[in-house]
């Protein structure tokens, strides 16, 4: 990626020598490829190379932005110029302290897989298709929707003040819509697979799932509108963390947007919620060996406890605050990476069977309004739990409650979960939160 890494001082340099007090050079390329289902028949194919050099350059903490689609050194150049002369017209950002200095950055194995890299574009329908088949095996009238794609990207990161940066990354992934309709009644149900690395994605099988989940959901029905226990399954007490994390960008926080805001150091969750996000994994989703700014990635500990122990930072919100850069920056914000919740002592089937009376979500995004902290969520798929029992499926079912009420009342998190590269995805039991339906 030598030719990367000149491109990008290439761009830095002429934002420099332009008049910008300090500048940073992302540049990238890569290709992608897709393939999209829609009733059971492929829709669409699409491969696309891509490539790129975006330059963010400060003059008096102004920021000015200049983005090309083609790395030569002429269009590097130009990006430069560009930005430079943005930053000189752009208003002055008194908080703007510095950019990230250099620094060694951690090895991430796993990130790169040449196996994804050389897939070819059959290659890639055929995960879409396979799904198709295996929906149908199950029942002959799913309707399939759904995508397949493959990705690699090389990118190098060069700023003024000596930073010098490079990544290669692989993605895949598979998502599949299952939709079956009888007799005037619905049911559907999503699965997905993603994976950096050939050996870790496993597409095969998710229409089958799909199709036998979405048949578990005819005959759903309405409940009454109560306050109940509710228990998140892998995948919606995931929107609920993700959620939390959101609120918890030291960016919103500072512009008081944040249900978070003066609330580091504060119990904001039960003793049972500890979550920790870690970029270091091997292969994982979101592993990464430093954030968009350039800053080296470690572990951090968000959530400890129930405490609230920092909020995540980017370089820029770390100096205006005067806390510890947290390594969260990406180029447009902050973000979390692998968030990974401390597991629980006993299995989800055990935390279900306890329960009397409360419903079990299984699809649903229970995220909270980063500002105010409401929950207004619908339940995509779910079951009526009764006497410790899945009963009937749910039907125009929504949870609702304030954040910091519903993370109080988590009374357990499971020892057993779903995983996906990077991820672990427990089951989340909440006491109780308001349950109500569209026909109470």
């Amino acid at each position: 990626m030598d030719d990367l890494l000149r491109t990008a001082e290439i761009a830095c340099d002429r934002a420099v020598k332009a008049g910008a007090e300090f500048a940073d050079v992302l540049v990238e390329r890569g290709r992608d490829l897709s393939v999209s289902v829609e009733k059971n028949a492929v829709d669409s194919t699409e491969a696309r190379s891509t490539a790129s050099v975006s330059v963010r350059a400060f003059v008096s903490g102004g920021t000015g932005w200049w983005s090309v689609s083609a790395t030569s050194e002429a269009n590097a150049e130009e990006a430069g110029l560009k930005a430079a002369e943005l930053a000189k017209g752009a208003e002055p950002d008194p908080d703007f302290v510095s950019l990230v200095g250099p620094a060694s950055y951690p090895e991430v194995a796993g990130l790169y897989d040449e196996k994804v890299a050389s897939l070819s574009a059959p290659e890639v329908a055929s995960w879409i298709t396979q799904n198709i088949d295996s929906a149908l095996s199950f029942a002959s009238d799913a309707i399939v929707s759904g995508w397949a794609e493959s990705s690699w990207r090389q990118a190098a990161l060069v700023n003024s003040l000596g930073v010098k940066a490079t990544e290669q990354a692989t993605h895949a992934s598979v998502s599949v819509q299952v939709v079956i309709r009888r007799n005037g009644d619905v049911g559907s149900f999503y699965e997905w697979d993603a994976a950096r690395r050939l050996k870790d994605l496993e597409p095969g099988e998710l229409g089958a799932r799909a199709a036998a989940e979405a048949a578990r959901y005819l005959r759903s029905r309405p409940i009454r509108t109560a306050t109940l226990p509710v228990i998140f399954g892998p995948l919606a007490g995931r929107g609920l963390i993700l959620g939390l994390c959101g609120a918890a960008s030291a960016e919103d926080v500072q512009r008081k947007r944040s249900f978070l805001v003066g609330r580091r150091g504060d119990r904001i969750a039960s003793e049972h919620l500890t979550l920790v996000d870690d970029p270091l994994i091997p292969g994982g989703l979101s592993s990464s060996p430093f954030d968009g700014d350039g800053f080296p990635h470690k572990q951090v500990t968000l959530v400890d406890g129930g405490i609230l122990k920092t909020y995540l930072h980017s370089h820029y919100t770390a100096n205006k605050s005067g806390e510890h850069n947290t390594g969260h920056a990406t180029r447009v914000g902050i973000a979390p990476t692998n968030i990974r919740p401390k597991l629980g002592g006993r299995a989800a089937a055990e935390l279900i069977g306890e329960v009397e009376e409360g419903i079990y979500v299984v699809l649903g995004n229970p995220s909270p309004d980063t500002a105010s902290g409401q929950i207004s969520a619908l339940v995509d798929a779910g079951f009526k739990i009764e006497k410790g029992e899945l009963t009937y499926p749910l039907q125009n079912t929504m949870v609702a409650g304030h954040a910091l009420e519903m993370l109080a009342r988590i009374d357990a998190i499971s020892s057993d979960y779903r995983k996906e590269p990077g991820m672990v995805l427990p089951t989340i039991r909440v006491a109780s939160a308001r349950v109500a339906s569209g026909e109470a």
